[in-house]
């Protein structure tokens, strides 16, 4: 059983455990639309500044350009994360991730993780993401079993008649 992943930090920046194609897929797309955000203020940014020609002796363009460069770096690291997990539902380890640096590679690369299906039940890498979901609680366990509990008394004989009273 997998645990369901909640808040940012589990969703996009671990990079044990596993994820499946769909989940992988809408995160990536929350990903890609957040950095579209990123490069049209930044496009903004630089029109309102005064063009989109970078003269050498002024600072602003170099500043805006390394402030958006900052904020793309969580999305770059989240989105390797997520590749890892993708690869360890697919059950390769997380060094094929290397595989992405390599230019031409890389495109195949990305279509095979994404169109790949993840291994059926639990592997080296954790429970099944398409299995049951285990509750975030921990549940108590059962109580144990009494072994002298029995469901039925059928089996008992009827004929025995309480002790008589001393005293009568």
């Amino acid at each position: 059983m997998h645990q369901i992943d909640n808040g940012i930090k589990e969703n996009f920046f671990r990079w044990d455990g596993r994820l499946n194609r769909l989940r992988f897929l809408k995160r990536l797309l929350a990903l890609f639309g957040i950095s579209i955000v990123l490069y049209i203020l930044m496009g903004i940014l630089v029109l309102l500044s005064g063009g989109a020609a970078m003269q050498p002796n002024e600072n602003t363009f170099t500043g805006i350009y390394g402030f958006f460069t900052l904020l793309c770096i969580p999305i770059t690291v989240s989105s390797y994360m997520l590749m890892i997990r993708r690869l360890h539902d697919i059950g390769l380890s997380g060094f094929f991730i290397l595989l992405a640096f390599i230019p031409i590679v890389s495109l195949g690369f990305l279509l095979y993780v994404l169109f790949k299906m993840g291994t059926e039940g639990d592997n080296a890498y954790g429970a099944d993401p398409l299995g049951t979901v285990a509750s975030a609680a921990p549940t108590a366990p059962a109580a144990p079993e009494n072994p002298y509990a029995r469901a039925t008394y059928a089996d008992t004989p009827t004929d025995i008649a309480p002790p008589k009273d001393p005293q009568s």
